[in-house]
């Protein structure tokens, strides 16, 4: 009864028409760090077969099925590297050998043949646990030649059963077998979350100290989901395949229980104020420091961030394309489409940035948009700005303020909402408001700027953000500041350079800037001094509650 894996990486091609795979390589390394711990994954053998060749591919594959396994054994491999779905719809996994002919297509000869591997390696194979990952484009073609795809509970009870699942086979896969998948930055994000929910053991959904492939995969898939919306990974599964056991998970562990606490707390991104309350609870009640437990929050949040990222590059590209083509070409909606297939964004996810910046860029221009040929942009056509909600208890116009955000003029909207603030407060222009006026700030006022601050920065800027960074690094929502806790948001919202505070000129108006570094309010002296202007934010967080609770 051995555990035995096979991790094939292709990532350079001798054919200058495939593009090189930068990430692949450490997709193998962090998959067989993972499976070659004897307190995780726990397989007696791990082998990296780097950029092989077409015929060593298959030969190394035909050994690991047909020579060095046993009935009891599990056998798992794992392909990370260019797939290709051939017009019969068979999947092919490029080598660094495959030939591309004059069409540009792969000579299929110089490919390995991911049916044949099916048919002639895993069915007659003696293992009878047999585990399949694939990271690359179209794999889920694979498994359509597969004789059962449905999961069905069955019972597990005897003593090999017990110890590495029950027998069968199973297939996870990044992509349907339709979908190219893109390499990401670095490497592949279905691995990376594969990795992750071994290496952390949140995969382990049931919290019984085992990982299940099918645990694993829900795993990596909600995280895929969460970061990349449009990629739709999938699991096959004959028999009682998704049962095996891939791995163990820690029991009783603090860090991994705040995980999950976390994990069950989030909701796109954003832990309410019931949620955070839960979260302070549970840290203390786990014994975690602040440091490890905001960490730990940062990590599950990871997902969200990418594709906040990929929004904003999105939305950037737009905008700076508007301002050269008020009208867009054709050209230029086929490149938008390009775009949104490599960051993996659904229509849906992007026609919030159609509908805003379309329609501003109408208000600003007097012109219409000309309908589009490109399905995935029709949206650009609709021109449908939803009404923002720009209350105020003080008779204050919140439309500049608005249209400056919807913009990403995030500089003169920080200066705007300085301003309307001021007058919110019944101050004049010019002047500045003391803390504790803060203290009776109007709640329809605050909620109007804090909510356009969010919506247009895609969930990155606002004061709401601001004050869940601040919780999350143990701040008190009591209306005092304590420094070491002030430090440490400062660092996190990148206010923070080197243990020096920053000055405005150096304040970053971009989306790249870190979550919660804007709006920082005009001030010339950011937060130089300890005391005052960190109060002004605290006392900010804290009303946001209280306006809340009201």
């Amino acid at each position: 009864m051995a555990k035995y894996a096979l991790l094939i990486g292709a990532s350079e091609y001798e054919s200058p028409k495939i593009n090189n795979l930068s990430g692949v390589i450490k997709d193998i390394e962090a998959m067989q760090r993972v499976l070659k711990n004897p307190d995780i994954g726990g397989f007696d053998e791990v082998k990296f077969l780097s950029n092989p060749d077409s015929d060593t591919m298959r030969s190394e594959i035909e050994q690991l099925f047909l020579e060095k396994c046993q009935e009891k054994d599990v056998v798992l491999l794992y392909f990370s590297g260019h797939g290709y779905r051939h017009e019969n719809g068979n999947l092919f996994f490029i080598s660094r050998n495959t030939k591309i002919n004059t069409q540009g297509l792969p000579i299929i000869g110089t490919a390995v043949d991911a049916k044949f591997i099916h048919d002639y390696y895993m069915r007659p194979s003696k293992s009878q646990r047999q585990v399949l990952i694939l990271d690359c484009c179209f794999s889920g073609a694979f498994a359509e030649g597969m004789s059962a795809k449905n999961i069905v509970n069955l019972s597990i009870e005897n003593e090999i059963s017990t110890q590495l699942g029950g027998e069968g086979r199973a297939v996870l896969t990044y992509s349907t077998a339709t979908q190219p998948s893109y390499e990401d930055s670095g490497g592949g994000v279905y691995t990376s979350y594969l990795v992750e929910g071994i290496e952390t053991g949140a995969a382990d959904k049931d919290n019984d100290g085992v990982i299940t492939v099918a645990e694993l995969h829900e795993y990596a898939k909600r995280k895929v989901i969460e970061a990349k919306p449009v990629m739709k990974p999938e699991i096959f599964a004959v028999k009682e395949g998704y049962t095996i056991h891939l791995a163990k998970a820690p029991l009783d562990d603090p860090k991994l229980d705040y995980r999950k606490e976390v994990e069950q707390c989030i909701r796109n991104g954003r832990v309410s104020v019931v949620g955070r309350k839960v979260l302070i609870r549970r840290q203390t009640e786990l014994g975690l420091n602040p440091e490890i437990a905001a960490a730990i929050e940062e990590e599950v949040k990871k997902p969200f961030r990418e594709l906040q990222e990929s929004l904003q590059e999105y939305e950037q590209t737009l905008i700076e394309a508007l301002e050269e083509e008020p009208i867009l070409s054709d050209g230029t909606v086929d490149d938008l489409h390009r775009l949104q297939q490599i960051l993996k964004l659904r229509d849906e996810d992007i026609k919030p940035i159609h509908d805003r910046l379309i329609a501003q860029n109408l208000i600003s221009t007097s012109k219409s948009i000309s309908p589009q040929p490109s399905s995935t942009i029709n949206t650009l056509q609709l021109v449908i700005k939803e009404e923002d909600d720009l209350s105020s208890e003080k008779s204050i116009d919140y439309t500049k303020l608005r249209n400056l955000l919807a913009a990403g003029k995030w500089k003169d909207a920080d200066y705007e909402t300085y301003v309307l603030m001021v007058k919110a407060l019944g101050k004049q222009n010019g002047h500045y408001f003391k803390t504790e006026e803060l203290l009776n700030f109007p709640c329809t006022d605050l909620h109007t700027i804090d909510s356009l601050w969010v919506k247009y920065s895609n969930g990155l800027f606002g004061f709401s953000v601001q004050k869940e960074i601040y919780l999350s690094v143990g701040g008190q929502l009591n209306n005092q500041s304590n420094k070491e806790t002030w430090d440490k948001f400062g660092d996190r919202v990148g206010w923070k350079l080197e243990k020096d505070w920053i000055d405005y000129d150096k304040v970053t108006f971009d989306i790249s800037a870190l979550e919660g570094h804007l709006p920082i309010l005009y001030r010339r002296s950011i937060v130089v001094v300890f005391g005052n202007v960190s109060w002004s934010f605290v006392v900010l967080f804290s009303r946001i509650d209280l306006c809340k609770a009201a």
